[in-house]
């Protein structure tokens, strides 16, 4: 998943959530924001998804220096996990608790 469709999704969260009365730039810095947490989220959904084994693997991958962002990604990449299904799990979940937190406040 690029940053462009991360982009697109957040601004569907945030158009689905009905913020009114925000100016550009405050809805540029809230896309900003909010595709930085949910980066975090699906990468912690990836690392928690490792086996045991690849989780040591991954571990000791990560305490090289000379360990690159495309080694990161090529080592999550090759490991048998539902890379997709497991972003897209996060996605929704993400989107449902943003968007619960928004009723719940009404």
């Amino acid at each position: 998943m690029n940053g462009d469709e991360l982009d697109q999704f957040v601004d569907g969260i945030l158009d689905a959530k009905k913020l009114s009365g925000i100016d550009q730039d405050v809805r540029a810095q809230l896309v900003t924001d909010l595709k930085q947490q949910l980066l975090d989220q699906i990468n912690r959904a990836l690392i928690d998804a490792l086996s045991e084994d690849k989780l040591d693997e991954f571990n000791t991958l990560l305490e090289d220096p000379k360990t690159t962002d495309e080694t990161v990604q090529t080592f999550i990449t090759t490991s048998g996990m539902d890379i997709n299904r497991i972003t897209t799990k996060t996605m929704l979940q993400f989107r449902d608790l943003y968007l619960q937190s928004a009723e719940d406040r009404a």
